[in-house]
């Protein structure tokens, strides 16, 4: 059954399309480090949690939780003559840890132990004593060793369980495995996680200027030799701050630089460094801000918000609010690197939660209309505090955008406008200082008129600043709703016009179509 998972404190829960939560059991050992936010992929039908978990987790459709890479053998095992059989030769063994799910796949296996001694064998049986057991939870102990006079490890059998130190076995050469021992390794405390062509890419928290990753298809695999280092290592100390991944590509991320993944496999896998269309370097700011919507990465970067995608990569904030991002005046830009964002699967909204100037805390945020190529924000709520943003699904499997308050709940939006149940949500949007490109005439600004949606009930107020361009604010116009088109009084003198509309009634929408507002010139003061 679809379900989302969460992080609640230091606590990993579930909770289904009927709304039930359930606390998930961690594997012996594992902690969540509630300063941490949690980063998640998808790799089949597993979710893979890293970054807040002192070791990373996978969690099935089951709700089971389990290390994604078991920690390996640290002793190798003592090999020596067993009873009469039908081994002779020289020969080696190693052995790991597996877990199988239900369906008896191995889903996780260690890396190999240190070889054994040799032993020679005259028509014998192999007998290995002092099997190290594991410290996870195992479906078996998996052994390999080499065929007669070989080097080569193969596949040879699994002792079930983690309780059995010893055992012993005469399997023939050509029983064994046709395939050689798999390409192993342990995945470090991984900060980021992504999944791209059926491979795990991660971030090290030791090794936080490289980018790790496993082999194809086999997620707790991570080989130390599969690593890039993204450009400039060494540059800052946040090292990689983001993985996008979309459809075919895959881009790598610091705070300056964006390096994209060329290749096929291992052998012609590359670096290419991204520039803008402008040519400039961009990278990711904020780790969490990245979110991809049919096929176009969105990022928020030191200067604004950009998108990745076929057609390069472009700044979608500059012309409209850059101010944002660059100023002072309404986010505290010292936090950019917080920010979180998501896509609103109802209105196609790329969404990014930020501090407001002066704030410590996620309290505001903005949305990018991914069709229109608007902006609109910022907006706030003082029903709860926000501490993140997310996507559930309901009793339709449909998803639905959700905001999670430090409280412990989650919040939706809801069809009637209304902060809570009680309070209006306040519509204050400030028009331009319009000048009729005469900034120094003096100019008649006539009777507003107004166009707006036809509503039930209502009055917007309009507050006119005319004057220069630190002119107080005007008595307030009053405008019914009800309407649509409203001729309003004369709006005064000066050689600047700007009309801030405000409303805050519950369950009242407001839809703006324009303002007109005549104007004839007086002349130079």
């Amino acid at each position: 059954m679809p379900f989302t998972l969460f992080q609640a404190g230091t606590a990993l829960q579930v909770m289904d399309t009927s709304g039930v939560l359930t606390t998930l059991t961690l594997p012996a050992g594992v902690t969540l480090d509630s300063t941490k936010v949690p980063r998640f992929t998808v790799f089949g039908r597993y979710v893979v949690v890293v970054n807040s978990p002192t070791r990373p987790l996978t969690v099935d459709a089951d709700g089971i939780v389990r290390v994604l890479g078991l920690t390996p053998p640290g002793t190798a095992a003592t090999t020596a003559v067993g009873n009469v059989g039908s081994l002779s030769g020289v020969f080696f063994v190693k052995y790991s840890y597996v877990v199988y799910n239900g369906a008896g796949q191995v889903i996780a296996e260690s890396e190999l132990s240190p070889a054994s001694s040799s032993v020679t064998l005259t028509s014998d049986m192999l007998r290995l004593t002092n099997l190290a057991l594991s410290s996870d939870t195992i479906s078996a102990i998996r052994l390999y060793r080499t065929t007669t006079g070989g080097s080569t490890y193969f596949p040879w059998f699994d002792l079930e369980s983690n309780s059995q130190t010893t055992t012993e076995d005469d399997l023939a050469d050509v029983s064994l495995s046709l395939v050689a021992a798999p390409i192993l390794g342990t995945p470090p405390r991984l900060t980021h996680i992504g999944e791209f062509r059926e491979r795990l890419w991660g971030v090290s928290r030791t090794d936080n200027g490289a980018v790790r990753y496993t082999e194809a298809g086999q997620m707790w695999s991570w080989p130390s030799t599969n690593r890039f280092v993204v450009p400039r290592e060494g540059a800052d100390d946040r090292g990689v701050t983001g993985i996008l991944a979309r459809r075919d590509a895959l881009a790598l991320a610091r705070q300056n630089v964006l390096v994209e993944l060329k290749g096929e496999s291992n052998a012609s896998f590359r670096l290419v460094k991204l520039t803008s269309t402008d040519g400039q370097d961009v990278g990711v700011e904020a780790d969490d801000s990245i979110a991809t919507f049919r096929d176009t990465s969105f990022f928020l970067a030191k200067d604004g918000v950009y998108t990745w995608s076929s057609g390069g990569i472009n700044c979608i904030s500059d012309g409209k609010v850059r101010a944002w991002f660059t100023t002072d005046t309404y986010f505290n830009r010292s936090r950019l690197r917080y920010a979180a964002g998501r896509i609103d699967p109802l209105t196609n909204k790329y969404q990014l939660l930020l501090s407001s100037a002066g704030s410590s805390v996620l309290d505001r945020w903005v949305e990018y209309d991914i069709a229109d190529q608007t902006w609109w924000g910022p907006h706030k709520t003082d029903d709860f505090t926000p501490t993140w943003m997310t996507t559930i699904l309901d009793s339709s499997t449909l998803p639905q955008p959700v905001w999670a308050s430090s409280a412990g709940f989650f919040y939706k939006e809801q069809a009637t406008r209304t902060d809570g149940t009680e309070t209006g949500i306040a519509f204050d949007v400030v028009g331009k200082s319009h000048d009729m490109q005469t900034p120094d005439i003096h100019k008649h600004f006539g009777q507003l008129s107004l166009l707006s949606k036809i509503q039930a009930a209502g009055t917007l107020s309009v507050i006119p600043y005319v004057g220069g361009l630190d002119a107080s604010a005007g008595a307030t116009i009053s405008a019914s709703m009800t309407l649509g088109r409203e001729r309003l009084r004369r709006v005064g003198n000066g050689r600047f016009c700007k009309l801030t509309f405000q409303h805050s009634t519950v369950a009242q929408d407001v839809e703006l179509f324009g303002y007109e507002v005549p104007f004839y010139e007086i002349g130079r003061r």
